[in-house]
């Protein structure tokens, strides 16, 4: 244990400084949403620009691979400006690179998974700068979900790779990561905005960084089996996140962001970053902008976009 300073009391009549106030515990949390994660970059813009920054780090799926990126640099515009590059680089192979070969052994039941790990695994040990998740420079927390106990998971030590990548996992697609007994996949299967996992760690104020505003209605038939089960997964995830935010609204101050898609781009298009982080930038120093600079609580904010 190292030395403590000792610190002599003020002398008689000396001015005492006032207290400084105290900011709230802060958390971002970071929904899962495949392509759409690139709204998160946009969002950590306008949020970095105005000061804001999290003492923790809250991600699934998307979330967490963003959410770790960011946990090894500074919280700054710089940063911020470091993951657009990153996501305006990226192509769907990258991340989902399909073979003939796998999608055979997907399908004869020969496999767990349709496409190999290695790309994912690659993307997250390029950009990660630690090699605990205990090391990173803001605290960070990625769920995932343990087939074995059929339980979500909080990951907040252990070795950072295997733990981004669990929890980015998509079931079907990639193949379950162990550690220790575990084998886990992407937590957003149950919990795609971990807004509790915020408040168990005592976030006062949570910004929520989303993917998705609100399943809106398609305006067409689905263009196949694909859109038609995603569209199904949105309706899901948009039902538990607003119980969520119904939830614990009165436990913390919710702030959640807007994530404009007007084009409705889909999870599995990654052509759409520049327009998908530009939009989510403005929409959120908007809505930002309007926020008081100082009050005691504010009230639950969703934007409609």
């Amino acid at each position: 244990m190292g030395a403590t300073a000792a610190i002599a009391p003020p002398s008689p009549g000396a001015a005492v400084p006032p207290a400084r106030a105290t900011r709230p515990r802060t958390a971002f949390v970071l929904s899962g949403g495949a392509s759409l994660g690139a709204l998160q970059v946009g969002m950590l813009r306008a949020l970095y620009e105005r000061g804001i920054v999290p003492d923790l780090l809250v991600g699934t799926s998307v979330g967490a691979l963003n959410a770790a990126f960011v946990a090894s640099r500074p919280q700054t515009v710089a940063t911020a400006a470091e993951l657009a590059r990153v996501w305006r680089s990226l192509q769907r192979e990258d991340v989902f690179p399909v073979s003939v070969r796998a999608l055979v052994s997907g399908l004869s039941r020969q496999r767990d998974h349709f496409v190999p790990d290695r790309g994912l695994r690659s993307q997250v040990r390029r950009y990660l700068e630690f090699d605990d998740l205990s090391e990173a420079s803001v605290s960070l927390h990625v769920v995932a979900f343990d087939l074995i106990e059929g339980r979500e998971v909080r990951l907040s030590d252990g070795p950072a790779v295997d733990a981004i990548t669990a929890a980015a996992s998509i079931p079907g697609v990639f193949p379950p990561v162990r550690i220790g007994e575990r084998h886990l996949i992407d937590g957003g299967v149950v919990n795609n905005t971990p807004i509790s996992h915020a408040i168990e760690l005592g976030a006062e104020r949570v910004y929520v960084l989303p993917t998705q505003q609100h399943a809106n209605a398609l305006g067409h038939a689905p263009r196949g089996a694909l859109d038609a089960a995603i569209y199904a997964l949105g309706v899901l995830i948009d039902g538990r996140l607003e119980f969520d935010i119904a939830r614990y609204s009165d436990a913390a101050e919710l702030i959640v962001l807007p994530a404009p898609n007007p084009q409705q781009v889909q999870p599995t298009d990654f052509g759409h970053s520049s327009h998908l982080i530009a939009q989510a930038h403005a929409a959120c120093r908007t809505l930002l902008a309007r926020r008081p600079s100082s009050e005691p609580r504010l009230a639950l904010r969703r934007a409609a976009i």
